[in-house]
């Protein structure tokens, strides 16, 4: 009768008293090993076609997303993501005194990037740009993430505060980031993350420029 491997992995071993059949032996040494591995597909859905029954701790690699995916018994997630960010070099002017997208002057874009949460559900999201304001007044910037895959779209889940964002007090250019942990997040959804900006003193105005934000999978 055939028994198992020594590290309870359900790899099948064939005993001497069995019938000797190479194909079989074969066979199901190949398929407990494969199981076991890193499995390679093109995209997940070859890899929901292929593994129609998955086991729970199965592991995958999907090229076209470049993502490692773990089946936790329910549904493939996962299993570290993939750092995403976005850069906006163009400058513009803002007078708005709370957090928001409206500028006054110059060439906006949404500074921001979709993205997937990790098992852990935690990222590390950095957000940076070069400020200067008309005054000693504050320009600051706050990354807002939404639940959702189109920027600044979707519930927000974490609204943009000044203790998560950059700052920069006065006349004099300056070029900074801030960084903080998003957690709590429900790993396999979607999210996006996006820059807004802000003046602190009405009537001020507060310049920006070389945006930048990136978005990282912690385990």
């Amino acid at each position: 009768m055939a028994t198992t491997d020594d590290y309870g992995q359900g790899v099948s071993i064939a005993s001497l008293a069995d019938a000797p059949n190479a194909e079989a032996l074969a066979r199901n040494i190949a398929n407990a090993i494969v199981k076991q591995s890193i499995l390679r597909y093109t995209s997940a859905s070859q890899r929901n076609a292929t593994i129609t029954s998955p086991e729970e701790g199965m592991v995958a690699y999907l090229k076209d997303t470049d993502l490692l995916t773990v089946y936790t018994g329910t549904a493939w997630l996962p299993l570290l993501g993939t750092t995403v960010g976005d850069k906006k070099n163009d400058g513009y002017e803002a007078k708005v005194t709370s957090y928001s997208t409206a500028f006054t002057a110059g060439s906006y874009e949404h500074c921001g990037v979709n993205w997937v949460a990790p098992l852990s559900g935690k990222v590390k999201i950095t957000v940076g740009a070069r400020v200067q304001n008309s005054s000693s007044a504050g320009s600051l910037i706050s990354p807002e993430t939404r639940l959702g895959s189109t920027v600044g779209a979707g519930a927000i889940v974490e609204t943009p505060t000044d203790s998560i964002g950059y700052s920069h007090y006065g006349t004099t250019y300056a070029r900074g980031t801030a960084t903080h942990l998003l957690t709590g997040l429900t790993p396999g959804a979607s999210y996006n993350t996006r820059i807004l900006h802000r003046c602190s003193v009405t009537g001020e105005t507060a310049y920006f420029a070389f945006r930048e934000v990136i978005v990282e999978p912690v385990s």
